[in-house]
């Protein structure tokens, strides 16, 4: 109840909620039932207020992603998952209410019309004899950990906040000072009904209050500092190096991981100021003859958070030379990790030939002058030079990268409401990876199958892509609204390496 920065009516409320709670040791009169009754529909009016301020605060991150992708791209995905995780937890919350009361009240039970508000055994049979309380506290501890796995600090008041809202230790006992009760006995364990169900929506209200905070939190971090990098250089990227005489020499001299929204100023040796467009400065000096010719500088850029000028120096040198060369990567400007990347190079010359160096590199010929596949075994730079008639005519450098993670599916779905017969009805778990150049096949190597069933936890993992009958005997146990996960999916990557693709959930309609 340590909460702070909560609103002069939230602040009460929890105030009130622990007077009342005392109040349940001495006497448990109908006017204390029906104060928790109205300590339960102030907290759900505050919880709906939290909600539909996270509401707009998630429109936030959408207009600031479709405006820069790039720029918000970590922490749109972040409070993607931030959301997802979130209603698991509150739609947990929100069932294990609706279970008690139809315990208690039968199966015409409603929480918002509870009957048998004094029962003080309903909560102890749930929650403790069926180890629901147990469930929730490791889900919470989950959530939790999760929400503090977003935050850079953990020293700051907001993860000490994170940390004593979804708190699950101990709870010392109000009848016996000095003996600490588990958790879920605390809370859920001799309290009538209503109070139990109140307890639980103020759960529901940290929750969603903890939402609220790390969106805040989230929506700072974006452009907070444009130097959030290990290392920041002055990059100039030639298309070329080589040109013939008489052609034009066009260079680009920008900052790696740069913001394009703040444009930096780029002043040569000579003093010159290049013009500036989209934080790319364009140089042009002429290519009237032959030869090797250097020129540099300093990129100037503006630290947002210090205000002080950082200084970056550059310096560059190309060459001016009668015959012509080229390397063309035919898909990408990239080479992806074990996978074949289609390379065509030309040169003046009668005997043309190429090589690689760097990131495990090797060429073998692709079936055609000039052509070949190049495949590299790490990342890094590789480096691919053109042999013209036994002169290096040329080099090029590319970056190694890996290729992306794919994305799991089962039956084309990524998750979400599906009918328990469509869930059935399918084999398979996918590995799919969408608008790359290459396409590349993923084989799933295996998964699990998880569900709660009657409060306890059950889970089938198997190897491969099949379903498996065992997997299909847990979703045909579960009943509408329930979920089941398709947890640890693994699969193998053209290099041979195994990627984990992290769970997908549905949720029964």
């Amino acid at each position: 109840m340590s909460e702070k920065g909560l609103s002069p009516r939230q602040q009460m409320i929890n105030l009130m909620y622990l007077f009342l709670t005392a109040m349940l040791a001495l006497n448990v009169s109908a006017e204390i039932l029906n104060a928790f009754v109205l300590i339960n529909k102030s907290i759900i009016e505050a919880t709906d207020n939290v909600k539909t301020k996270n509401i707009d605060a998630y429109g936030e991150f959408e207009k600031a992603f479709k405006e820069n992708p790039t720029k918000v791209g970590i922490y749109y995905d972040y409070a993607q998952q931030l959301k997802l995780k979130t209603n698991e937890l509150d739609s947990l919350i929100k069932q294990d209410k609706y279970d008690l009361v139809v315990v208690a009240d039968g199966p015409e039970g409603d929480v918002d019309h509870i009957n048998k508000k004094d029962d003080n055994n309903v909560g102890g049979q749930v929650m403790i004899l069926e180890g629901r309380g147990e469930a929730l506290k490791d889900e919470i501890d989950a959530y939790r950990d999760f929400v503090l796995s977003l935050i850079s600090d953990t020293t700051t008041v907001l993860a000490h906040n994170v940390k004593d809202i979804l708190s699950t230790a101990d709870i010392e006992s109000a009848n016996e000072p000095g003996t600490y009760l588990p958790w879920a006995n605390a809370n859920f364990e001799h309290l009538p009904l209503i109070a139990v169900i109140a307890m639980m929506s103020k759960m529901q209200n940290d929750i969603r209050n903890v939402e609220s905070d790390m969106l805040t939190y989230l929506l700072g971090q974006i452009g907070k500092s444009d130097f959030k990098f290990n290392t920041i250089e002055a990059i100039v990227n030639a298309p070329n190096s080589y040109v013939k005489v008489g052609e034009d020499f066009t260079a680009e001299v920008f900052i790696a991981a740069y913001d394009s929204t703040k444009d930096p100023i780029i002043v040569l040796d000579n003093g010159t100021k290049l013009d500036v467009q989209n934080g790319k400065g364009v140089y042009n000096p002429g290519t009237g003859s032959p030869g090797t010719f250097t020129w540099g500088g300093e990129i100037l850029l503006k630290d947002p958070a210090t205000g002080d000028t950082a200084r970056f120096p550059f310096e560059h040198q190309y060459q001016v030379v009668a015959p012509t060369w080229a390397i063309s990567p035919t898909k990408m400007n990239v080479l992806y990790i074990g996978v074949d990347n289609p390379i065509q190079v030309t040169a003046t010359g009668r005997d043309i030939s190429a090589t690689i160096s760097g990131s495990g590199g090797r060429l073998t010929s692709n079936g055609g002058a000039g052509k070949y596949n190049a495949k590299v075994t790490s990342t890094g730079t590789a480096t691919i030079s053109v042999i013209a008639d036994g002169n290096t005519a040329g080099s090029m450098q590319f970056r190694c990268l890996p290729v992306p993670d794919p994305y799991a599916t089962v039956g084309g779905m990524k998750g979400g409401v599906i009918s328990q017969q469509v869930l059935l009805s399918q084999r398979i778990v996918k590995a799919q990876l969408d608008n790359f150049v290459f396409d590349l096949a993923f084989p799933v190597t295996g998964f699990s199958v998880s569900a709660t069933i009657q409060g306890f936890t059950e889970e089938q993992s198997t190897s491969g892509a099949t379903i498996t009958a065992q997997q299909q005997g847990i979703i045909r146990q579960l009943n509408r609204g329930q979920k089941v996960y398709f947890e640890n999916i693994k699969a193998r990557a053209p290099d041979g390496s195994i990627r984990s693709l992290g769970s997908i959930s549905f949720k029964l309609q």
